[in-house]
């Protein structure tokens, strides 16, 4: 394995595949990672040490209204009419961001319970952005960015 940095970032080759990391003084992944897809393209995992599990005691649904299981990690909140951020950020500024077991998302001081999980791209970016609202939903919509009608 070989490494090169610059600034902040890391870059690792080995034999069969790379990755460009974020690593705080402790050594967790921050930010995004950048990892190697199957056929060599770069694909950016978002706070890869930060992300975690989708609450399992809900429902998801695409778009249409039709079943679908999470597959990537929450790693960044949006709240409705309130804080935003990527989990790193959270950290960087103190805010504690965790999953708690009746499925809510703890920001804070605040209690918010996920509407909408948004995947930028599935084929490029790995990691939620959560949607969170002040009310339970039992039903939670999972939608990639090109799933949006915004015309």
């Amino acid at each position: 394995m070989q490494e090169f940095s610059f600034v902040q970032w890391l870059l690792r080759v080995y034999t069969d595949r790379y990755e460009i990391l974020n690593l705080s003084a402790t050594g967790v992944k921050r930010f995004y990672a950048v990892i190697m897809g199957k056929y060599g393209q770069p694909i950016l995992v978002a706070d890869p040490d930060l992300a975690f599990d989708v609450p399992t005691c809900f429902q998801y649904v695409n778009i249409n209204g039709d079943p679908v299981n999470p597959t990537e990690k929450i790693a960044g909140i949006i709240c409705k009419d309130g804080p935003r951020f990527s989990l790193t950020s959270a950290l960087d500024k103190g805010v504690v961001v965790k999953p708690n077991s009746n499925g809510s998302i703890q920001v804070g001081d605040e209690t918010w319970y996920p509407a909408t999980f948004f995947s930028k791209d599935k084929n490029r970016i790995i990691g939620y952005d959560a949607f969170l609202v002040k009310e339970r939903r039992e039903i939670v919509r999972i939608l990639e960015l090109g799933d949006l009608d915004l015309f």
